[in-house]
């Protein structure tokens, strides 16, 4: 299964409930090569994630994982900047804080939105 059927799998498990509009922006699969970029769209919380991951031999090497709601944003990625943080290069910035990310995955990240959009429910 490629990496992209794995996120999508992983979208419609986590963010179901949510009826999320998921695109593909752009995916390559090269011998031990892939590269995606997936927006995807919460039209009754109008929020927006969008996910871009490159992989080496099933390996994710580069991330960055951002999500947008009115009056929230957060992001989640491994460029090598904030050599300061215990997690280099793993970090999050929300609302314009950076901080340590312990926990680097997309499950991680899909879970917390379900819980970001949870306890917006109302609004």
């Amino acid at each position: 299964m490629s990496r992209l059927a794995e996120v999508l799998k992983l979208v419609r498990e986590i963010l179901g409930e949510h009826k999320p509009v998921v695109e593909v922006i752009e995916h390559f699969l090269e011998d031990e090569k892939e590269y995606l970029n997936i927006r995807i769209v919460i039209e009754y919380k109008n929020a927006i994630a969008i996910i871009r991951e490159y992989i080496y031999r099933e390996t994710v090497i580069a991330y960055g994982y951002y999500f947008r709601m009115t009056g929230y944003e957060e992001w989640w990625d491994n460029r090598p900047h904030h050599q300061e943080l215990p997690t280099y290069p793993d970090h999050k910035h929300i609302d314009g804080k950076i901080e340590p990310l312990e926990k680097r995955s997309i499950e991680e990240f899909l879970r917390h939105l379900g819980e970001l959009l949870a306890m917006h429910v109302h609004s």
